[in-house]
């Protein structure tokens, strides 16, 4: 149904009409006049138009009503957006006075509810902040008292107080860990809290302790002190044990003795502090009744420094009361304690060095025992692979020795270079001191291998005139004899030989000219003596082919040079003597069957070169 205003007009007319209709009605069926009529119309005209006229007042009041009330919330709304910093509201154009005033109230109520969750994210975040910042001694974070925070602001000191929990995390942390190490430190010295900051951070929660920058920096402070203290006890007790040790060595202290006193006395407790000191007390009290002891330990200990120093002769003999012997005083033990005290110093300033030196020692030195030994006839007894190892360990130690010692040279010139001065070890730059090692090392060589070409010489000589002899003492066998495999056994009339003699046989024509000469020999059994005629012309040809070797040897004889004998003329024992014996197919005899000498001698006689130029008459010595 429309309401517009025609027909509203129309509707209040009709229904006025039919009003006053009825009215006259009633006034006439009551007999009222017309003059009453009229009034009682008036009448009725002026409650219309009054109530009109209050319709519409209450319609102004109303309009009035919402448009202060629509004021009201604009002010509060503005307020409340620069409070919370926010950007000035436009309500929408074209709305009624109703939906303005509907508008602005639920921004109001909107922002209001922003603005109390604010203010209590602020008392939170700030109560927060402030148990933080009493905790570490820090600012909090300023935030106008009064005021709505905005949302940077809040988001601001939110990371604040994030930040500021980070650092109380890590400050704790690092208190604890300090504080553990502070009191390991004072059970390690056994000592009890003395101030009140020391009784702080010892005795009280770890959740009381003010995180603060100062705190924390006199708490490192505090450990780094108690660390120096307990270092120099360390130190001190080190020194003192070391000047115990010392003192027990030289007054010669049981073992015994020693672990019944050591037993419980570790660490830097005072209690094991002044037991240190009352043993060296004790101790030196003694010394002083066994000086002459002393004086003398401390001189073996000395030299013992000088060989770590590699001091020369010239360097030792500078000490010159190292040599007295008859005055042995407080004063000379002094002065030997400050020479052994300096020597000392000198190591531990270049034990590097001193180091490198005494590996590269080792490696020469265990060179020279695998040359020992590589010449050692008695190490090709091969058990157990020693051989093939110790030929690993010569190849591996030839290879570390020239790294070891550009190694160690390289060392020693930077130290050369950067202090200005030498190095000197047994009294000589280091260079010249490998030097002077590997000459002595290379005429050794050459010495060794002259003393053992003189001594082949001589024997040479001695076997010319004596002739050969076994290497081995072992027994004979006959000849035919079978040896203990059957497979090696000769076929025919062939005798048995010894493996150096068999393995030199096909060298026999090559020492033609040498200066040895036949070994005795024994004449073969009768089994063995059927040889044919080509085996006894053979036989005869080598017996001629000995004698003219015997001949040239003797006239050797007169040449006065004859100790150089050059390497390929050496042969054993056995090689000789298995070259130039005859067996039964070629007229020789091998070492097996070798005679006395008086059968060699007669058998030298029997011949008539031999008795003119070799033996002499019998009653005469052999020069």
């Amino acid at each position: 149904m429309s309401f517009n205003k025609e027909n509203v007009k129309k509707e209040l007319l009709q229904s006025l009409e039919v009003a006053m209709c009825k009215l006259h009605r009633i006034w006439s069926e009551i007999g009222i006049c017309e003059t009453q009529r009229q009034e009682r119309s008036g009448t009725v005209m002026l409650h219309l138009r009054n109530l009109l006229d209050e319709m519409v007042r209450e319609e102004e009041t109303l309009k009035n009503t919402i448009a202060q009330r629509t004021e009201k919330y604009r002010r509060e709304l503005d307020i409340l957006t620069e409070e919370m910093s926010m950007p000035e509201y436009k309500a929408k154009a074209g709305l009624s006075m109703l939906q303005l005033e509907k508008d602005l109230k639920l921004r109001c109520e909107t922002l209001a509810t922003e603005k109390r969750e604010r203010l209590e994210m602020l008392q939170t975040l700030k109560e927060e902040d402030q148990k933080l910042c009493d905790l570490m001694c820090l600012t909090p974070y300023y935030i106008p008292t009064g005021t709505t925070p905005s949302s940077e602001q809040l988001e601001a000191l939110k990371k604040h107080v994030n930040s500021l929990k980070t650092e109380k995390a890590k400050r704790f942390t690092d208190f604890v860990n300090i504080k553990k190490g502070v009191v390991e430190l004072f059970q390690e010295m056994d000592r009890t809290p003395e101030s009140d900051f020391e009784r702080d951070v010892i005795c009280e929660e770890d959740d009381t302790f003010q995180l603060s920058e100062d705190n924390l920096k006199s708490l490192r402070l505090l450990k780094t002190e108690l660390e120096e203290l307990v270092e120099d006890l360390k130190q001190e007790s080190v020194k003192m044990w070391q000047r115990i040790h010392v003192l027990w060595d030289r007054l010669d202290i049981s073992s015994d003795d020693r672990a019944v006193f050591s037993e419980g006395k570790e660490g830097v407790k005072p209690a094991v502090i002044q037991a240190l000191k009352q043993e060296i007390t004790r101790c030196e009290k003694l010394k002083y009744e066994h000086m002459q002891r002393f004086v003398e330990s401390t001189r073996r200990e000395l030299v013992e420094w000088w060989d770590k120093c590699y001091f020369s002769q010239q360097q030792r003999a500078a000490f010159k009361h190292f040599h007295i012997a008859d005055d042995y005083t407080e004063e000379l033990l002094e002065i030997h304690d400050k020479e052994v005290a300096r020597v000392r110093q000198l190591y531990d300033n270049h034990h590097q060095l001193y180091e490198n030196v005494a590996r590269w020692e080792v490696l020469f030195k265990q060179m020279l025992e695998f040359e020992r030994k590589a010449c050692d006839p008695n190490r090709f007894n091969n058990r157990g692979g020693n051989l093939l190892q110790e030929e690993k360990a010569r190849k591996k130690l030839l290879k570390e020795l020239p790294k070891v010692e550009e190694e160690v040279k390289d060392n020693i010139a930077e130290w050369e270079k950067a202090n200005g001065q030498q190095f000197l070890v047994e009294g000589e730059r280091f260079m010249d001191y490998i030097e002077s090692r590997w000459t002595r090392y290379q005429k050794e060589k050459i010495k060794e291998k002259e003393d053992r070409n003189k001594a082949k010489a001589k024997l040479m000589e001695e076997e010319i005139f004596y002739g050969s002899k076994p290497n081995t003492p072992a027994k004979r066998r006959f000849l035919g004899t079978p040896s203990k495999t059957p497979s090696k056994m000769r076929k025919g009339n062939d005798t048995t030989r010894t493996p150096g003699s068999c393995s030199r046989i096909s060298s026999c024509s090559r020492i033609q000219h040498s200066s040895v000469f036949a070994s005795p020999y024994r004449k073969p059994p009768a089994s063995t003596s059927k040889l044919t005629p080509a085996a006894s012309k053979a036989g005869k040809s080598a017996r001629r082919r000995s004698n003219r070797i015997a001949r040239k040897v003797l006239a050797e004889k007169n040449i006065p040079d004859i100790h150089v004998i050059p390497n390929d003329t050496m042969f054993s024992h056995t090689t000789v003597s298995s070259c130039f014996q005859p067996h039964v197919n070629t007229g020789e005899l091998s070492t097996a069957s070798t005679g006395d000498y008086q059968e060699f001698e007669r058998e030298i006689r029997s011949r008539p070169y031999c008795r003119s130029s070799i033996l002499p008459s019998p009653g005469k010595k052999i020069c």
